[in-house]
């Protein structure tokens, strides 16, 4: 491979994740906090610290990344505590920086999932504050606020093991600490914190974090993706799906295999863009791809995909 095609797929690869930046004022922004990273070790967007014998798992200050278990591929977050007396430990989840992002989020709830290893009862559960900093807990930064604690478990109860549940806050529960207002509408992070110390370690995996309003019941199915067709590269394959109008789209899922038998979700995509960049990292590779549209808040509602068959040149 020549050094100019070396710095074409670098340059593609930077385009590719522009395209995302650049449909930041669109309907899917306004309400999504945290669907994934874009990297595999710790989330960029997100800091991790404990003091006074308490324990915060983290990489680099931040929330390590979870790739084996998650909600909305290809990761999610991972909060591993212990909560000792005397100490404390704190761990936020930052909304997505980027220019002209449109700082409004819509909706009177803050939804996400969790994800427990072990059961965790209720009463061992952390607290949750809400900050308008994008710093986190700033009390001199204008017009920036903080809300009191909330207990989590006031809003889910014992947590099973081994299924993912879905946390639901209305934003009205959250009160300010701070001098100045508390604007929901303002949020820039999530931020957990000590609760009860038990010194027990628990793990908590947390996925798609977004605020909106209960969606209305429908039972209308989803229509599969039609026409879905790819073009393989040098070391990656470009996805491509006929666009469509639907406001019960919440996200398209992307599946790959590699065998054209067992198909893995490998990323997501956001309504209104109907392609996908699958980076394989080397030639020869042989894939197949399905493309599936699901609702928002919704776990398993797969509706199915148009199988697609393609080589890297």
């Amino acid at each position: 491979m020549t050094i100019r095609n070396r710095v074409w797929l670098l340059v593609f690869g930077v385009l590719s994740i522009g395209s995302i930046a650049a449909s930041g004022n669109t309907e899917y922004y306004r309400h999504v906090i945290f669907d994934n990273s874009l990297t595999s070790d710790g989330y960029f967007y997100s800091s991790a610290m404990a003091n006074g014998g308490s324990f915060i798992e983290q990489s680099n200050s931040r929330l390590p990344v979870e790739t084996k278990t998650f909600l909305t591929p290809p990761n999610s977050l991972r909060i591993n505590w212990r909560s000792e007396k005397g100490g404390g430990w704190e761990a936020e989840v930052r909304v997505m920086n980027y220019r002209n992002r449109f700082p409004e989020f819509l909706g009177h709830n803050l939804y996400f999932w969790c994800f427990a290893t072990q059961p965790i009862a209720a009463a061992d559960l952390p607290s949750i504050v809400l900050s308008t900093s994008r710093e986190g807990l700033q009390v001199a930064e204008f017009p920036a606020s903080f809300t009191d604690p909330l207990w989590m478990g006031k809003f889910v109860g014992d947590i099973p093991a081994g299924r993912w549940i879905q946390i639901r806050i209305p934003l009205n529960e959250f009160h300010s600490a701070s001098i100045y207002e508390f604007r929901p509408l303002d949020l820039q992070n999530v931020i957990f914190h000590q609760g009860r110390a038990d010194s027990v370690q628990h793990t908590l995996i947390v996925d798609e974090f977004r605020v909106g309003d209960d969606p209305p019941s429908s039972s209308a199915a989803l229509s599969t993706p039609q026409n879905v067709h790819a073009t393989g590269y040098d070391r990656h394959i470009e996805v491509h799906w006929d666009p469509v109008s639907d406001p019960g789209v919440g996200r398209y899922v992307i599946y790959r295999s590699l065998d054209s038998r067992n198909f893995e979700p490998i990323g997501i995509q956001i309504p209104g863009n109907n392609r996908f960049t699958d980076f394989v990292g080397k030639p020869g590779v042989t894939a197949s791809y399905k493309v599936a549209r699901y609702r928002i808040q919704a776990v398993a509602a797969l509706t199915g995909g148009e199988r697609v068959h393609t080589r890297l040149q």
